[in-house]
């Protein structure tokens, strides 16, 4: 056996053994609805203060932020509390972990494909063989998909708080770290309706199984939630508005996350109601808002990168099978990998997560207007 075929046969035993304890590991969590990230592994002595410091200095950074420009202070208690400072730890440190664990023997069968298929040699390897290790990748990205979708299934008023904080860095801390290619209002409005989503999400998710009447305040309630969201930072970065109006909208808009974050942060065992904000939060937030832009069909935002990646491969076996690059095989497949990389930073690991979750880009009038019940339930009852 040569030293290559040998790299790839551990390759090969190191994902599938790799693979194996992932699935026994995760299966329960998964099929149970109890993936929270650090349930485990957090409480180890040892293992618990991992990136526990990192999400302490954060939130207490963001609190010298907002001191003095919000007045009750009471309102920025809940930012140094200790249960919105475990969620922050658990999605910032122990669901990214997870996240690479997950993907890791994939990628190493990515490298391991690479190293040792050269352009040379494309036309010396059976295509099954090739077509092999894709299929690790392709399982180990699937996996990672699956877990995004169990912890936010698991663990949504997690996602919720650290969403919430994500918004709040934006106007504070992390005002100046706008993506290049954007201006800060328009981040700034994406990550609202991002917290938006995530409130949907969340009213779906903790009111199942609940009965009717709590479930529709919960879902009133999330609506309007939304509503005075998506009002707040309209007027702020809208250009109508004055500096005076958009000081005040601003500060409102950060009273309302606090309020948030005050009970999605609640421990599970003290929750004994659907309330997801305060109603003082809700003043003065007319009853039409203006939806969020239109954004493509998650499917097809998931299927445009998924078919660049297919013909990617398919150009690469094409070139290296036929030989008719003969050496510039190699620079033409990375100048293709490079093209592809903004739709990889864009999409991130989102496959499974877009088809299954449709509830990110679900109008608030649905949510917020009861249906009528059927006729024979109506004869029923």
């Amino acid at each position: 056996m040569s030293p290559r075929q040998a790299f790839l046969t551990f390759v090969f035993y190191f994902w599938f053994l790799a693979t194996s304890c992932q699935l026994v590991a995760y299966y329960v969590p998964w099929v149970s609805g109890t993936r929270e990230p650090g349930r485990l592994l957090g409480r180890v002595p040892l293992l618990k203060r991992l990136g526990r410091h990192t999400a302490e200095t954060r939130l207490g950074d963001l609190k010298g932020e907002l001191t003095g420009r919000l007045d009750p202070q009471e309102e920025l208690d809940v930012l140094v509390a200790k249960p919105l400072v475990d969620q922050v730890h658990a999605h910032a440190t122990w669901a990214q972990l997870s996240r690479i664990f997950i993907a890791a023997p994939g990628i190493l069968a990515c490298v391991g494909l690479a190293l040792v298929v050269t352009p040379s040699t494309w036309r010396t390897w059976p295509l099954w063989s090739i077509g092999t290790y894709l299929a690790f990748i392709l399982i180990s990205t699937l996996l990672t998909c699956i877990d995004i979708w169990a912890v936010r299934n698991a663990d949504p008023a997690g996602a919720v708080s650290d969403m919430a904080v994500r918004v709040l860095e934006s106007f504070t801390t992390h005002a100046d770290k706008a993506p290049s290619k954007s201006t800060t209002a328009a981040w700034q409005s994406q990550m609202v309706e991002r917290l938006c989503g995530v409130l949907l999400r969340r009213a779906h998710r903790e009111s199942a199984g609940a009965v009717p009447g709590s479930r529709l305040a919960m879902a009133q309630s999330t609506a309007s939630a939304v509503r005075a969201l998506r009002h707040r930072s309209s007027i702020v970065h809208g250009f109508s508005a004055t500096d005076e109006e958009r000081t005040v909208q601003e500060r409102e808009l950060w009273l309302l996350i606090c309020s948030i974050l005050r009970y999605s942060s609640r421990v599970r065992a003290d929750v004994t109601d659907f309330r997801v904000v305060d109603g003082e939060r809700l003043a003065d937030v007319p009853d039409t808002v203006p939806d969020a832009t239109a954004l493509p069909s998650p499917k097809a935002r998931v299927l445009v990168p998924l078919l660049f990646f297919c013909a990617l491969v398919a150009v690469a076996v094409g070139l290296g099978a036929t030989g008719a690059a003969g050496e510039m095989t190699t620079p033409i497949v990375a100048a293709l990998a490079l093209a592809a990389t903004p739709f990889a930073h864009r999409f991130g690991v989102t496959v499974i997560d877009s088809f299954v979750d449709p509830l990110t880009s679900l109008p608030v009038e649905e949510f917020d207007t009861p249906r009528p019940l059927p006729e024979s339930v109506r004869q029923a009852a």
